[in-house]
């Protein structure tokens, strides 16, 4: 049976820009998304030997068991990538108080939530939200308590994903994806630049906060960046030429595609963050 991808997308990760790679190398009917509440909804309806059939499964999903989905009938190879937690609910917050089609739009304009009523509100609509979401995204349902969700979360990314990336380190992390999936097709263009970085300047207060209400996510980036640094040193001399190289071809790529979008009255945006 094939071993389809699993990209575990925790919302405001680069996931935009991972996902065109993705469509530029994989034939779309290849690929199962699972962003929207109907393609969930679908997925009660697709058999084991279905879901099998496809090459790459992505999407916002809650995985309440890791065990289905790595010895499960169909045995996933798993991967995902994290942000500073900090930049991560940030960039969160504002994307869903600016995007009309968020599902959140509207109760945050509405009772017009700030910033840290967003990460430490016991409400029912904000209370999973803002506070250690990568930790919740990799641990799964069983773990109870905060450090155990912490050491699942740390096992399963570290000893059970086939890959992951960081956001702070993307072209490493693109580059060794790349390998692992057999990509062709990896230059990128940036967006939501503009959007990302308008307006999201945070007080002290605000930072401190989120660093208390995150201090289980920050503890999991911590150990993946020097996971990360040890995997890049494994990958010796080669890796770094390699780097260089796709840096200078992928950054010309990018002049290209800026001139290409002014000239027809698109502005440019960076990367990955509308999903």
């Amino acid at each position: 049976m094939n071993r389809p991808f699993f990209f575990l997308h925790i919302p405001k990760t680069a996931g935009t820009t991972l996902n065109s790679i993705f469509d530029d190398n994989l034939e779309s009917g290849r690929i199962l998304d699972l962003y929207t509440e109907a393609q969930h909804r679908e997925l009660a309806d697709v058999s084991y030997e279905q879901i099998a059939r496809y090459d790459l499964v992505r999407g916002h999903i809650f995985i309440s068991d890791f065990d289905e989905i790595f010895d499960g009938p169909v045995r996933f190879q798993v991967f995902t990538y994290l942000r500073d937690p900090i930049q991560r609910v940030i960039s969160e917050y504002h994307f869903l108080k600016r995007w009309p089609k968020s599902h959140m739009y509207e109760y945050l304009n509405r009772n017009n939530v700030s910033l840290l009523e967003y990460v430490t509100s016991e409400s029912r609509e904000l209370r999973n939200r803002g506070r250690n979401n990568m930790v919740n995204s990799l641990s799964g349902a069983k773990a109870v308590d905060m450090e155990e969700r912490l050491d699942r979360a740390w096992h399963h990314l570290k000893d059970r994903f086939v890959s992951f990336g960081i956001l702070e380190r993307f072209d490493e992390s693109l580059l060794m994806l790349r390998k692992l999936m057999g990509l062709e097709t990896t230059f990128y263009e940036k967006q939501n630049v503009r959007t990302a970085n308008a307006g999201t300047f945070i007080t002290h207060e605000e930072f401190d906060v989120i660093c208390e209400y995150n201090q289980f996510d920050l503890q999991l980036y911590e150990w993946a960046m020097d996971e990360f640094s040890r995997r890049v040193k494994v990958l010796g001399p080669d890796f770094q030429t390699e780097l260089r190289l796709f840096d200078k071809v992928n950054s010309r790529f990018q002049k290209l595609t800026l001139l290409i979008n002014e000239k027809v009255g698109l502005e440019q945006e960076a990367f990955g963050n509308s999903k």
